[in-house]
């Protein structure tokens, strides 16, 4: 009988399951995996330069690919820097695996002092993870691996972690890797999907609200499908975005929140959400919408009358369940008035905000607008052109194709972008402002050390610019500790071995932009926004002291 040691069971387990590369940092009590992974062909392993770093770019990766994402960190103070990561990776449901090590098992529990000990490691995971494993005996880490990346990749997708002892991952076992089961969808109910047929069949006025979990199921064709045979017209969430393609005549696009919009929306016979929580936003903006009756359809049976109760609630696979309906229902003649209304608005919605956010940045937003092809992929951090311009109006062609801190976190963008482009090997545009790039800047060097194809654009307006305008509307035009010095960023990513370029105008930015995608390897275009017409609506810093 062949023997392996727990770490060499890791290793293949992993590969079973797929995961072609793992992100990490190496420790004592990881080396055995990290060993284990560089002896495997077909999965390798790239060194961020912290554990957080590290979990957002396997959620990158995850998010891209649809398939697992992997961190590797060390116990105690490895771990406790995934935590963030992962939590993220809840909010975006995105499949994350953190792999950690443990104390020798002869210490565990007993506070001794073993360092990086961390007794209470696996309840703190379980804050952020739906499923954490500790094997105690190296026979079981294949099954408990195994049970672990199941539950990552079935139902609604949400991180997992194992924690190993590191004795167990030197010891030998005569238990095989695991093989990893492909994830089985969860049918739709034969009754509630009669339900849905026949309130599908009374509505004439109807409107599609389309979420993440399109993507994540690869429910798009049937999407589009759909759409087509009721004639209905289709916004989407943004993490929906890309669920149909941007030319699609039915596509109304993220403009829910647009008064207008609303107005008509909620004058519909029905309003069928697919794949989505109804996210409450800031301030719970989202779910103070009036909205008509709603189908709504989502694998997560928590999902369901969450935010808004359903007239009727499919708790299955988006997939699955358009896919159901679509052999079922004949195609209808819809209401076409009441669609073209509903295209004027969302029309109009986008002229008001070209206008709002004036015509600099318009300029910005048609050049990279350029690169959005299908397969493209576009990462923005939690920055004001982001929330301003590119929720609504950056065309997005992939499913999945516009990945954002889903949670409203500042400064995931490098490493999750760095996450995407390591899984796809196509340029991906990153957007940040100077604030957020600051949290993840050492991942410039991780960049530079693999030639990862990233292109990140910094919005430099010396500070917290989104924070800056919340405390200005809440305290009579006061904002405090949003003001930064920020460092040459351009010498500062040519230190790192990553190409910089600075635009001082957008005229400048839309000719470097053009430069960075032909350039090999990872570049940085910081663009002062200072030079630029300000938005309507944004507060603006003061200029630094040169």
């Amino acid at each position: 009988m062949t023997t392996k040691t727990g770490a060499e069971i890791v290793a293949e387990t992993l590969k079973n399951a797929g995961v072609r590369h793992v992100f990490g940092i190496v420790s004592i009590h990881n080396m055995p995996i990290v060993d284990a992974i560089s002896r495997l062909d077909g999965i390798d392993m790239l060194t961020p330069r912290n554990e957080q770093s590290a979990t957002h770019m396997a959620d990158g990766y995850a998010r891209a690919t649809g398939k697992l994402g992997v961190s590797l960190a060390s116990t105690g103070p490895g771990t406790t820097n995934t935590v963030t990561g992962l939590y993220e990776a809840a909010y975006a449901s995105s499949r994350v695996l953190v792999v950690t090590g443990q104390a020798d098992s002869d210490f565990y529990g007993k506070g001794k002092g073993f360092v990086h000990e961390a007794e209470m490691q696996v309840p703190m995971l379980e804050t952020v993870a739906r499923k954490v494993a500790s094997p105690r005996y190296v026979d079981n880490i294949a099954g408990d691996l195994k049970a672990v990346i199941e539950d990552i990749c079935n139902g609604r997708p949400q991180p997992g972690a194992i924690e190993i002892p590191i004795d167990l991952q030197y010891a030998y076992t005569e238990v095989p890797a695991a093989e990893i089961a492909d994830p089985f969808p969860v049918a739709p109910d034969p009754t509630t999907l009669t339900k849905a047929e026949k309130c599908i069949r009374e509505a004439r006025k109807i409107v599609i609200l389309a979420g993440g979990g399109i993507a994540l199921s690869g429910a798009s064709t049937a999407l589009v499908k759909f759409a087509e045979k009721l004639n209905a017209t289709v916004l989407t969430t943004t993490n929906g975005k890309g669920a149909i393609n941007n030319e699609h005549p039915l596509l109304l696009g993220a403009v829910l929140m647009s008064g207008p919009v609303i107005k008509l929306v909620n004058e519909a016979d029905l309003l069928i959400a697919v794949g989505t929580r109804f996210q409450a936003g800031v301030g719970g903006a989202q779910v103070k919408i009036p909205l008509p009756p709603i189908l709504h359809i989502d694998v997560d049976p928590r999902n369901i009358n969450l935010n808004y109760t359903a007239k009727v609630g499919l708790i299955a696979d988006a997939k699955l369940s358009l896919e159901s309906l679509n052999s079922k229902l004949n195609d209808t003649a819809g209401d076409n008035e009441y669609n073209n209304q509903l295209l004027a608005a969302a029309a109009d919605t986008r002229e008001r905000t070209l206008k709002r956010v004036g015509p600099d940045h318009t300029s910005v937003l048609n050049s990279l607008s350029q690169y959005m092809n299908e397969g493209s992929f576009f990462v923005r951090d939690s920055t004001i052109p982001g929330y301003y311009w590119a929720n609504t109006l950056l065309p997005i062609s992939t499913p999945g194709g516009y990945i954002t801190p889903t949670s409203g976190a500042i400064g995931p963008g490098l490493p999750t972008g760095i996450g995407v482009a390591v899984a796809t090997g196509k340029k991906t545009i990153i957007m940040h402002g100077d604030g957020g790039f600051m949290y993840h800047v050492g991942e410039l060097t991780c960049a530079a050390q693999y030639q990862i194809p990233i292109v990140v654009v910094i919005f430099n307006d010396g500070g917290y610019g989104v924070l800056r305008g919340l405390q200005s509307e809440k305290f009579d035009g006061r904002y405090h500790q949003t003001e930064l010095y920020t460092p040459d960023f351009i010498k500062m990513a040519e230190s790192m071995g990553v190409r910089g370029l600075k635009a001082e105008n957008v005229t400048e930015f839309n000719s470097r932009l053009a430069e960075a995608m032909e350039i090999n390897g990872p570049v940085l275009i910081e663009i002062n926004v200072h030079n630029m017409e300000p938005m309507k609506g944004i507060v603006t810093a003061p200029k630094q002291a040169s």
